[in-house]
């Protein structure tokens, strides 16, 4: 749809997508509550249209590594130009919204002193120093740049991610500690399944079996840690996975149908009717 620029049409382009986001925002600021809901029901329609009729309603082939020129119908070929370009403009739109509440709530945390408030400064800082050395290492690739950003996204935010999944690592073991507590029989099936499945994952586990013949030599094989725990794993759970997810799609559809055509409660542009 557009050809990629360079140099100073790049710029301009940036600097008139930004007024025209902010001019949109402004505008739609300046509606009327009771304006707002159809028209956001109105895009949100038009937008899960395109999808019904592009996947939904497939009136010819689709394409295939065989035969790349089929076409699904006539919505297949703005898929790419459409979709490939509207996608990113909205994630880029839903960030910059994410941005401009953290700013909001971080702001009024430190005009009013609220407690803790210094961390509201740290965040204002790692987020310009971030976005600054970002900037920099696309516009001016050197290796000072380089490094600045590999401190602050490989030593930094890389390190502090690990630590944020390794407290939640230890957060899931003390529930796994609670669930296993022997108080029913599912809590004890729980129990002995979940030590036969670590037990076929650790060398001591398999150590204990090892003088059992191996699995398909005799019927003693079969009672190897690892074994069991290959049965367990890819026999017993792969249903009740499949199951979750099968509800968890026709859920999801539910949803997706309810917000398509405007009929979910108790949202923010539900309350403004």
């Amino acid at each position: 749809m557009f050809s990629p620029k360079t140099g100073t049409a790049f710029w301009l382009y940036v600097f008139g997508a930004c007024v025209f986001t902010v001019v949109l925002v402004v505008i739609l600021q300046a509606l009327p509550q009771r304006a707002r809901r159809p028209l956001m029901l109105a895009a949100t329609f038009i937008g899960g249209l395109f999808y019904v009729l592009e996947f939904f309603v497939p009136l010819r082939t689709m394409p295939t590594p065989q035969d790349p020129d089929a076409v699904g119908n006539f919505m297949t070929p703005f898929v790419v130009p459409v979709a490939g370009i509207l996608i990113p403009i909205v994630g880029a739109v839903a960030f910059g919204l994410g941005a401009i509440n953290l700013f909001q709530i971080h702001g009024r945390r430190i005009l009013k002193k609220n407690p803790n408030y210094f961390f509201s400064y740290v965040f204002f800082i790692g987020f310009f120093t971030t976005l600054t050395i970002g900037i920099l290492q696309r516009l001016r690739p050197n290796a000072i740049n380089k490094n600045l950003y590999d401190l602050i996204v490989v030593g930094g935010y890389q390190n502090l991610d690990a630590t944020m999944f390794s407290i939640i690592a230890f957060y899931i073991t003390s529930a796994a500690y609670r669930a296993f507590r022997v108080k029913s029989v599912e809590a004890t099936l729980l129990l002995v399944t979940a030590l036969i499945v670590m037990l076929g994952q650790i060398s001591l586990g398999q150590m204990l079996t090892n003088w059992l013949p191996e699995q398909g030599v005799g019927f003693l094989g079969n009672f190897r840690f690892e074994v069991i725990r290959d049965w367990i794993l890819n026999k017993a759970n792969t249903p009740a996975v499949r199951a979750i997810n099968f509800g968890l799609g026709i859920g999801s559809l539910a949803v997706a149908l309810r917000i398509w055509l405007g009929l979910e409660r108790g949202s923010y542009f539900d309350s403004q009717g």
